[in-house]
């Protein structure tokens, strides 16, 4: 039994602790923590009001239940549960677990949460308290910055762009998983040094990146460089480098941050860029060398070929057989050279736009029978039969007749050549669409091997192997024909590919827009009188501009046919308008490419002086395209002869024009 004086003494006691208690509870309930009091079997006995009004659950509704039945949700990590879980049995604490929850309405929310047992005397679980912090905020913030930090990575990935940071006092580099893709390594297979990095530089690029980083930093300003790595692979790799100095500040050491980026495709493209522009550069600088070159072999072709007529007219009588045979070769030979440089005037052309095209509806058979006709008795000196397939069939192709004539000739003409004696070409249009239309040129030849097939348009190409001895059309081939043919159909809007078995022969497709109608005559333009129309004894002062003193030699030999005719020359331009406003000449004859004035300055100059703008002028030029015929029609000369010319040409063109011009101005 007690004494009064020892409960006098516990009296105190009893109040400090019961006011302790109730300083304790008065924190609890007051306070922004959830606070949640269990059992040992983790049935809710008591939660704070904080808890209530975070999780919207009173003490009566939850009471006796264990807490994850009403708080997990589909989000909530199972495996997180079943951590805590598994300590708490283990009557151990749990300290600073983020779970996600849910609220009564429904809505997730996040909570950081310790939770510690209370033991008994006999060491065995009896409550835990657990503290709860809502983090859905801070935890909302972690998941936009994760989610940003994989959209960074994600479009450092996607535009191979990494980052690396320097420390310049220790020398080590931390680096961007992209860093790490770019050198094809990981983290583990670089030692992330300067000196290590360093090492994947290219050689040759080496010393160079290392004096100008080094320099940058040395000056605090800022670093770029585009240049090579090899990386762990072995791979040749562009990289382009943005950095910038962070100078050191109180207890940190000076970083250089530094934004690196794979450029290999941008080289590779820029690469592919440069090659073609070369390639265009080059091919245009070919074109321009063989349209000047066509021209210039075109003046002694007009002289040899001109000289070689006028010696069979003169002499073909008294010269003996040898010569006559001399005389053909020259002839001949003069003739392929000159068919050269039509193909390579032609190729020149097509390579830059220049070849207008009459495109019209054409009937295929027509053209095929034509051509057919033509090569027929080429085809009949080596035994070879030609044949068109299916006659009956009436198809139309838009294009150039004359033009599509030229690709035939061609392809049937090589046919014949290569093929053996007593062999077969065949030739065959047919409809492949609604839109398009066809025609194979089939040999029983020699075939080409596939190697060859590819490169088989390409100018100058030949296919080396066996040819038939016996063939006629070896004087006539350029090794330009199928270039030439390609560009053609290419464009009249068709095309052309090859099939062909080695040993067995060949085809050769032609494929057009298909039409359907219409007419296909070609349109010519009267020339003037025809030859029988021509006056006889015409006659005048004609006026020749021409620098080259052979073609002035030979136009003097075409008119001593013409003895009423007075010749006048003159070397260039200025000499020639001298020429021709102290004469008065009855015909002008100006080559197109003076040393001083092109043939169109010329004429526009004798156009322009009231006192010769009526006498007529002949353009004479070796630049014998569509268009430069039908731009000196155009700019006002009267016919337009092309060099070569045969005297025979060459007189039919004078006459006509000084038949019907008035004699007034003739000397």
């Amino acid at each position: 039994m007690r004494t009064p004086d020892r409960d006098a003494e516990q009296a105190p006691a009893r109040t400090l602790s019961h006011e302790h208690q109730r300083r304790l509870e008065l924190i609890v309930e007051n306070t922004t923590n959830m606070v949640i009091v269990t059992n040992g079997e983790r049935k809710i006995e008591w939660v704070n009001p904080a808890y209530t009004k975070a999780t919207g659950w009173t003490l009566e509704e939850i009471k006796g239940k264990n807490p994850r039945s009403f708080l997990h949700g589909p989000r909530t990590s199972l495996a997180e549960a079943s951590r805590i879980g598994s300590r708490l049995r283990k009557g151990l604490p749990v300290r600073d677990a983020e779970m996600l929850n849910y609220r009564k309405s429904g809505e997730p929310y996040w909570v950081s949460l310790s939770i510690d047992p209370i033991l008994d005397e006999g060491g065995q679980v009896v409550e835990y308290v657990a503290i709860q912090s809502d983090i859905t905020e801070r935890k909302h913030r972690e998941i936009e910055a994760a989610r940003m930090l994989r959209t960074l990575r994600e479009a450092q990935r996607i535009a191979k762009l990494g980052n690396m940071e320097h420390d310049l006092a220790s020398g080590s580099v931390q680096c961007s998983e992209e860093i790490y893709r770019i050198l094809d390594a990981t983290g583990e297979d670089i030692d992330t040094s300067y000196e290590s990095l360093m090492a994947y530089t290219h050689p040759d690029d080496r010393s160079l990146v290392r004096l100008n980083y080094e320099q940058a930093v040395k000056a605090g300003g800022p670093y770029e460089s585009q240049h090579r790595v090899i990386t762990r692979a072995g791979r040749v790799k562009w990289v382009h480098l943005h950095g910038m100095l962070e100078r050191a500040s109180e207890g940190d050491s000076a970083v250089c941050r530094l934004a690196v980026q794979d450029i290999t495709e941008r080289k590779q493209a820029e690469q592919l860029v440069r090659e073609k522009e070369l390639l265009d550069r080059a091919a245009k600088t070919q074109m321009e060398t063989l349209s000047r070159i066509s021209h210039e072999l075109r003046t002694p072709l007009h002289a040899l070929l001109g000289f070689a007529d006028l010696v069979e007219r003169a002499e073909g009588n008294s010269l003996l057989p040898s010569s006559k045979r001399g005389l053909g070769h020259i002839r001949a030979s003069a003739q392929h050279l000159l068919l050269l440089v039509n193909d390579m005037l032609d190729l020149a052309r097509l390579h830059d736009g220049r070849i207008p095209l009459d495109l019209q509806l054409v009937p295929l058979r027509d053209v095929v029978e034509e051509v057919l006709a033509m090569l027929e008795p080429v085809a009949a000196r080596r035994g070879i039969a030609l044949a068109m397939e299916n006659r009956s069939e009436l198809l139309l192709a838009y294009a150039d007749r004359r033009r599509l004539i030229q690709v035939l000739i061609n392809l049937v003409g090589n046919a014949i050549k290569y093929n053996r004696a007593n062999g077969r070409v065949s030739v065959r249009c047919m409809a492949l669409s609604a839109d398009s239309v066809a025609i194979a040129v089939t040999d029983t030849g020699i075939g080409i091997a596939a190697q060859h097939l590819e490169r088989l348009f390409e100018p100058f190409y030949r296919v080396l192997g066996p040819q038939p001895e016996d063939s006629q059309l070896d004087q006539d081939s350029t090794g330009l024909g199928l270039a030439i043919a390609k560009s053609l159909l290419h464009a009249m809007g068709g095309a052309i590919h090859a099939e062909s078995e080695f040993g067995v022969g060949s085809t050769f497709f032609v494929t057009l827009a298909r039409a359907e109608g219409g007419s296909s005559q070609l349109r010519q333009a009267p020339l003037g009188p025809a030859p029988s129309e021509v006056e006889s004894g015409v006659g005048g002062t004609l006026l020749y501009i021409e620098d080259s003193a052979v073609n002035r030699v030979l136009v003097e030999a075409y008119l001593e046919a013409r003895p009423n005719v007075t010749l006048v020359c003159s070397e260039d331009g200025r000499s020639g308008l001298a020429a021709a406003r102290r004469l008065h000449p009855a015909l002008i004859l100006i080559d197109m490419r003076l040393p001083d004035m092109s043939g169109h300055e010329v004429l526009r100059a004798i156009l322009d002086d009231p006192e010769l703008c009526r006498i007529p002028c002949i353009a004479f030029s070796a630049d014998t395209g569509v268009e430069d015929v039908e731009s000196a029609i155009r700019s006002g000369f009267r016919e337009f002869l092309p060099k070569p010319s045969s005297a025979t040409e060459f007189l039919l063109a004078i006459d006509r024009i000084l038949a019907v011009e008035p004699m007034a101005s003739r000397v």
